[in-house]
C-alpha cells in the first residue's frame, strides 16, 4: 500500500498550535531559579554602567558605540556568559525615535550633555537569556520630554502590579499599560510585550502583550511560569524615543471564590531615572509603585557594590519625594 493510502486512513490532520511552544514558554522550577539568578547578575552589570556612563556625561566624549562596547565588556564579564542575546541598541536623541535601531562605526551620533540616551540589551547565559531596555536622562529636559518619559514610567509600573484572571491574554493586559498614554492622546507603535526564552530565542511565543489581536494567531492565555517584557514607549520622530522595558515572570496569586488569580514579579533590578519625572503627571499610586520598585533594586542590587557605586544606587534609588527635596 503506497504511504499516501495509509495517510488517508489513518492519518487525522490537526490544525491548531504546536504544544511544545506553550510547554517550553511555561519554565519550571529549575529554570527559574536559574533565570533569578542571572537577571540578577545582569541587572548589576547594568547598573555599573549606567553609573559610570552618568559619571562620563559631558567630561569625556562618548559615543553610541563607545558606550555600547562598554556596557557588552561589562555583561561578558558575567559568570555563564555565552554572548549577547542581540546586538546592543545604544540609541542617543533623534536615534532613540527608531525602535530597533543600530548605530555602527560609520554612522553613530555623540553623547551630548542633554536629552535622552536609551540602550536596549541583553546577553545569553548558561542560565538563561536577558532583555532589558533603560533611559538614561544626559542634561536638561523640556517639559514635554519630562511627561512622556513619566508617562512611560506609569505605565511600566501598572502592567508590572496587574493583578488578573487565569485566562487573561495579552491583548487584555495591553491595556493595563497603554491606558495612561491614551489618556494623553499618546500611543507607541508596537507591541507592549513578548515572550522570553531560555538560553534561546530572546523573543519566543506563545505569548505576547498587544493592544490587538493579530489574524490567524491565537492569543494566549498567561500561566503561571511564562516570562514576559513589559516595555511601554514614546517615540518622537528626530527628537526623541523612550522605552523602560521590565521583565516579568508570572506567578500565582489569590485564588478565591471569584477565581485563580495570577500577578509578576519582575526579574529586572535597575533604577528608572528619577531626573526624568515629572510629578505632576503622578498620581501617589504611581509614586508608592515606582518607591517599592526601587526599593527592591536597593535591596537586590546594593550587596554587590561598594563605595561609589553603592552611593549612587542609594542615591537613585531613594523615595520620590526625599530625592525630590534635596
Amino acid at each position: 500500500m503506497r504511504v499516501a493510502d495509509i495517510l488517508k486512513e489513518k492519518a487525522e490532520l490537526i490544525c491548531s498550535a504546536n504544544p511544545t511552544e506553550l510547554m517550553k514558554s511555561v519554565k519550571n522550577p529549575v529554570e527559574i531559579q536559574n533565570i533569578y539568578h542571572s537577571y540578577l547578575l545582569d541587572s548589576v552589570e547594568l547598573c555599573r554602567f549606567i553609573f559610570r556612563f552618568t559619571e562620563k556625561i559631558g567630561k569625556e566624549t562618548m559615543t553610541e558605540m563607545t558606550a555600547a562596547g562598554e556596557l557588552d565588556a561589562l555583561r561578558a564579564q558575567i559568570p555563564g556568559f555565552i554572548g549577547l542575546s542581540f546586538p546592543t541598541i545604544s540609541a542617543y536623541g533623534p536615534n532613540a525615535a527608531m525602535a530597533h535601531y543600530q548605530a555602527t562605526e560609520d554612522n553613530c551620533a555623540e553623547i551630548r550633555p542633554e536629552g535622552f540616551y536609551l540602550v536596549d540589551s541583553g546577553g545569553q547565559y548558561l542560565g538563561g537569556t536577558t532583555d532589558v531596555t533603560r533611559t538614561i536622562v544626559c542634561g536638561p529636559l523640556t517639559d514635554r520630554q519630562k511627561r512622556d518619559f513619566t508617562l512611560v514610567v506609569i505605565a511600566n509600573l501598572n502592567l508590572l502590579n496587574a493583578r488578573f484572571l487565569h485566562g487573561t491574554t495579552g491583548v487584555l493586559l495591553d491595556a493595563c499599560a497603554r491606558m495612561p498614554l491614551w489618556e494623553h492622546a499618546v500611543n507607541y507603535d508596537h507591541g507592549t510585550g513578548h515572550g522570553i526564552g531560555y538560553i534561546l530565542n530572546v523573543h519566543e511565543g506563545p505569548q505576547s502583550i498587544r493592544w490587538r489581536s493579530v489574524p490567524g494567531q491565537a492569543d494566549a492565555v498567561f500561566e503561571a511560569g511564562m516570562i514576559v517584557s513589559d516595555e511601554p514607549g514614546i517615540y518622537i520622530e528626530n527628537e526623541y524615543g523612550i522605552r523602560t522595558e521590565t521583565i516579568l515572570l508570572t506567578v500565582p496569586d489569590v485564588e478565591n471564590e471569584y477565581g485563580r488569580f495570577l500577578r509578576f514579579e519582575p526579574l529586572t533590578w535597575v533604577p528608572i531615572d528619577l531626573r526624568g519625572i515629572d510629578p505632576s503627571v503622578m498620581q501617589p499610586r504611581d509614586i508608592e509603585r515606582l518607591d517599592a520598585y526601587h526599593a527592591g533594586v536597593f535591596e537586590k542590587i546594593s550587596p554587590f557594590l561598594s563605595g561609589e557605586e553603592r552611593e549612587w544606587l542609594w542615591k537613585v534609588t531613594r523615595p520620590y519625594r526625599e530625592y525630590a527635596s534635596c
